[in-house]
């Protein structure tokens, strides 16, 4: 070998990854019985360990981690009663071309998938595409995010304690951990987060033709109509944009509200967050309810936003307080915001709202088109054609009308995102076939005698006639 020639690095994981690969064919092949088990002890080892999961989310997020646990035990069970009939042989309907034959799609696993999980709610994110991924047969390698250590820890222990670890590799570890992994031959990458690390997860996936799952956020809007609910449109923004302090891919971003109730709408606003998070006049900062920024450095990039925004003119109508050292950003609501912002832009991902006004639908929807597409869309109106109006002259991964981000977590949906803000689906069906290969299959029959007539040369004159036949419309 030429002295100065490259030696290639091993990588760390290609053991584990060996291990995994030489598993798949054997999961392959389980039945629905089989894979439901493993998904019923999955939720029992959840549960199990349901106060440690709660007290590491309180440590990490400020808020009793066993909340996040819910949607997991109702889309387990969903599975579990659907499974068996998901992976049978799919018919589909007679057309011309089979001339009689026998057709169907045939669902089979990727084989090797790996999930890069993300940190805001992390025990869920981790488990739940994960449900997907064991229900259709996959070998995993499932890596949760290191922002958020100590759910991690959790995932691991539920994984060891479901028995899973045989199919299932938690591997913890910062960024350099992911790009050792992303270098490896997976057939399939799920990744929960950001744009910018989405890229990559694309780039590195490119390499091996390997299929994607992105579900990435965005920048949401609400649309507040003029005949919109104040009342009920106050509450849930102020609600929803305050879970887990706004640090969920869901929740609306900025709000387009009608002139005509601007002024009303940001009262209600107001007065629903105060009532919310700071009913007795103490303060946001001692409110149970509001969680915490999951770190000090995503609250300085948060305080960054609204130092830009107010340095370049926008007006703070509410809150604005932030204390990197306790993670606290108090509920936030900007006026006044302009294109030149980095907050117009970018996914705060924290408790802050903007303001912009619009005098007609045409123009708020000119407004929303400004951006990529979102993940979630959100519109407040009590007319039925208002929302039909909104629903057809938009693009979004998903939607809401009269509500935000309970879009999530219903298993008889598709969840994800449109573009920038997200590349396949998540959650029941959708799942199981996202994590699956549709193999399309036609079969003649067994004897050849009792099969499809087949045509060999030498062909006849007359079987240009029959072309031309066949061609006619």
């Amino acid at each position: 070998m030429n002295q100065y020639s490259p030696v290639a690095e091993a990588n760390p994981y290609q053991d584990v990854f060996d291990r995994l690969q030489a598993r798949a064919p054997a999961l392959a092949r389980t039945t629905a019985a089989e894979r439901i088990a493993k998904l019923r002890a999955l939720y029992q080892a959840v549960y199990e360990l349901r106060a440690e999961i709660g007290q590491a989310g309180h440590d990490e997020l400020g808020m009793d981690g066993k909340l996040h646990l819910i949607p997991l035990k109702e889309e387990i069970n969903f599975f579990c009663e659907r499974l068996e009939s998901w992976m049978g042989n799919e018919a589909v309907e007679d057309v011309p071309m089979l001339q009689g034959r026998k057709a169907y799609i045939h669902w089979e696993p990727k084989g090797v998938v790996l999930h890069l999980s993300t940190w805001n709610s992390p025990v869920l994110i981790s488990l739940s595409p994960l449900i997907s991924m064991i229900a259709a047969g996959n070998a995993v390698v499932l890596k949760p995010s290191e922002v958020a250590p100590l759910s991690a820890e959790m995932v691991r222990q539920v994984i060891e304690k479901a028995g899973l670890a045989d199919d299932v590799a938690v591997i913890t570890g910062g960024p350099e951990v992911a790009q050792a992994l992303l270098k490896l031959p997976f057939n399939h990458i799920c990744y929960v987060g950001n744009n910018r690390v989405g890229r990559l997860v694309m780039e590195a996936a490119a390499r091996h033709f390997a299929g994607v799952t992105l579900e990435m956020g965005g920048k949401n809007p609400a649309v507040i109509e003029r005949d919109a609910d104040l009342e009920d449109a106050g509450s849930k923004i102020a609600f929803v944009r305050h879970l887990i302090a706004g640090q969920v891919c869901l929740c609306p971003d900025y709000l387009l509200v009608h002139e005509s109730i601007k002024d009303a709408y940001v009262d209600k606003l107001k007065e629903k967050i105060t009532a919310f998070y700071n009913p007795n006049g103490d303060g946001f900062k001692s409110s149970e309810d509001l969680p915490r920024i999951v770190n000090e450095r995503h609250t300085l990039r948060i305080k960054a936003l609204i130092d830009d925004a107010v340095s370049k003119g926008a007006r703070v109508l509410m809150g604005g307080e932030v204390d990197p050292a306790t993670r606290f950003v108090s509920p936030t609501i900007l006026d006044n915001v302009t294109e030149d912002m980095e907050i117009f832009q970018e996914e705060v991902f924290g408790p802050v709202l903007t303001v912009h006004s619009f005098s007609t639908r045409e123009e708020a929807v000119k407004e929303i088109a400004k951006r990529p597409k979102p993940l979630g869309l959100y519109v407040f109106t009590q007319d039925r054609e208002t929302a039909d109006w909104y629903i057809n002259h938009t693009r979004s991964g998903s939607a809401a009308v009269n509500n935000a981000a309970i879009q999530a977590n219903i298993p008889t949906l598709p969840f994800g995102g449109s573009n920038h803000s997200g590349i396949g689906r998540l959650g029941g069906k959708a799942g199981f076939q996202e994590f699956s290969n549709g193999r399309a299959v036609v079969e003649d029959a067994l004897d050849p005698a009792q099969g499809a007539p087949m045509f060999y040369p030498p062909f006849p004159k007359e079987a240009a006639m029959f072309v031309e036949h066949l061609l006619m419309p």
